[in-house]
């Protein structure tokens, strides 16, 4: 009796006997089936890709190689399941299907697209990045929804009033919307940033030569007896800047009575200008 050819059990005789193509090109690109993933595409891709490295006309080869492309807990699953269930390709999709539909990860609905909501402060153009992203992973939402779950969660009261006047139809026509107007609130931003730093006054540069560092002058600390002092000097500098005026009387009246130093011999008289 010949001996089983290698492969599991779940997989017909026919599939586990069947010889590789050749030439073949080892699958590089087709990352290993965890359960996360729809079951009908990853096969589907699968497939395609082993059609491309060499193997057509035949699923069975296809079959073959597929435990090689498995997670461990997947592989375990293909391993413990009843022997010779699958005979060709729809077998394996049916198989497949009825395990893993309900383990894949499945697309959110609007709801999901409504929680991505404009942050406080952030710009709008990143948002509708955000946004946008978070749409491409929810392709199955109308137009309409899309349109309606934007305006709901963005923050720009004149953004959702442009849109209100212009009304897109489809989400191209809402991107492109958001967009242009992203490109007006950015440009007058920084329109205004620039003119606000035109009318600040210029910061102090040290290395200009018309500008030195400013020097706290301290007052001089006086103690009471030079206080004194200076007192008595600003009496002093006030009197001389006074007008002079006339002698006292006393001694400009001994002066008149007293001869001339200029005539002698002259005569005292009641008045020295008399005789001079």
């Amino acid at each position: 009796m010949a001996p089983e050819p290698p492969g599991p059990w779940v997989f017909s005789r026919a599939i586990r006997s069947t010889p590789l193509p050749s030439p073949f090109r080892p699958l590089t690109s087709i990352a290993k089936y965890n359960g996360e993933t729809k079951p009908e595409l990853w096969l589907a891709d699968f497939r395609l890709a082993c059609q491309l490295g060499g193997a057509r006309g035949d699923d069975r080869a296809i079959i073959r190689q597929l435990p090689l492309f498995l997670s461990d807990t997947t592989r375990r699953w293909l391993e413990e399941l009843p022997a010779d269930q699958i005979h060709d390709w729809v077998d394996l999709v049916r198989v497949f299907e009825g395990n893993f539909k309900g383990t894949y990860i499945r697309p959110g609905n609007s709801w999901d697209l409504i929680k991505c909501k404009q942050k406080s402060g952030e710009p709008l153009r990143e948002y509708a990045r955000r946004f946008s992203k978070q749409r491409t992973e929810l392709p199955h939402i109308p137009d309409h929804d899309v349109i309606l779950a934007f305006v709901s969660s963005t923050t720009s009261q004149d953004l959702v009033w442009e849109l209100g006047q212009n009304r897109p139809q489809t989400v191209d026509e809402l991107m492109d919307i958001v967009a242009n107007y992203a490109a007006v609130e950015e440009a007058v931003g920084a329109f205004f940033s620039c003119e606000g730093r035109k009318g600040m006054p210029p910061a102090d540069d040290d290395e200009g030569p018309s500008r030195e560092p400013k020097k706290n002058k301290k007052k001089k600390k006086t103690w009471p007896f030079q206080q004194e002092d200076l007192d008595d000097d600003l009496v002093a500098a006030m009197e001389r800047k006074r007008p002079r005026g006339p002698p006292e009387g006393s001694i400009f009246d001994k002066m008149l009575k007293e001869p001339c130093p200029y005539h002698k011999g002259g005569q005292t008289t009641s008045s020295r200008t008399a005789v001079c």
